[in-house]
């Protein structure tokens, strides 16, 4: 008789966690190029103390502003607890609509300059799936 082996192992413990959502496994663990702008606004913010580290590969998160005068598809992009600016209004919607939706997002400086009082800041905004 012919007997067949498994070559899979399969751990109870780690199957039951992931049954019950205890733990979670993503397969395409990479982030997603949706956006590359400037930021929008950074003239109008007090950025001077935290200007220093905003280099380059630095993260901001960002946060919907639904309830926004201005613009209904507003996301502020924030460096720890400070608002650093906009992702323009033109260029904002679907970002706006997919965090709406419940996706996550995170921008990554690409560029930082300054011409006068204005923090030119030009980010990459990616969708963390």
């Amino acid at each position: 008789m012919n007997q067949q082996v498994s070559l899979i192992h399969i751990n109870s413990g780690l199957l039951a966690a992931l049954q019950q959502g205890a733990i979670s496994i993503n397969v395409f663990n990479k982030d997603l190029l949706a956006l590359k702008c400037l930021v929008a606004g950074t003239s109008f913010r007090q950025l001077d103390a935290i200007e220093i580290d905003l280099l380059e590969g630095v993260s901001f998160g960002l946060k919907r502003e639904p309830a926004n005068e201005y613009d209904k598809h507003a996301v502020a992009l924030y460096y720890d607890q400070h608002h650093v600016g906009y992702i323009p209004r033109q260029k904002n919607e679907v970002v706006a609509r997919l965090m709406d939706a419940g996706k996550s997002f995170v921008a990554k400086v690409k560029e930082k300059d300054r011409e006068g009082n204005w923090i030119k800041l030009k980010v990459e905004v990616y969708l963390q799936d």
